[in-house]
């Protein structure tokens, strides 16, 4: 009797998983559509900016899968920040 090892048949195709990558800045990736290469150099609204080895920034939409990283494609997701410390509080009456 053979044994075999079958996955559900009935899931349909495996989708591979992309890793998630934090967008800090100075990270170098490429948008795979225009073979644009560039440093992170910042987040906003959604979108990324990118600024190549000439100094050209250039702002790209953070979608799923929509960069390579070393050659492999990743989803920059916005950095994590540490809290900042909070600052000396001031009362009304000027004492610390």
């Amino acid at each position: 009797m053979r044994s075999h090892s079958y996955d559900d048949v009935l899931s349909g195709p495996r989708k591979r998983k992309i890793p998630e990558v934090p967008a800090e800045p100075g990270l170098v990736v490429e948008d795979p559509a225009s073979g644009f290469c560039g440093a992170v150099v910042k987040i906003e609204y959604g979108n990324v900016v990118l600024e190549d080895r000439h100094g050209k920034h250039r702002v790209f939409p953070l979608n799923p899968a929509g960069f390579l990283l070393e050659g492999k494609p990743v989803t920059l997701v916005p950095a994590k920040t540490a809290p900042k410390a909070p600052a000396r509080r001031i009362s009304a009456s000027g004492s610390v």
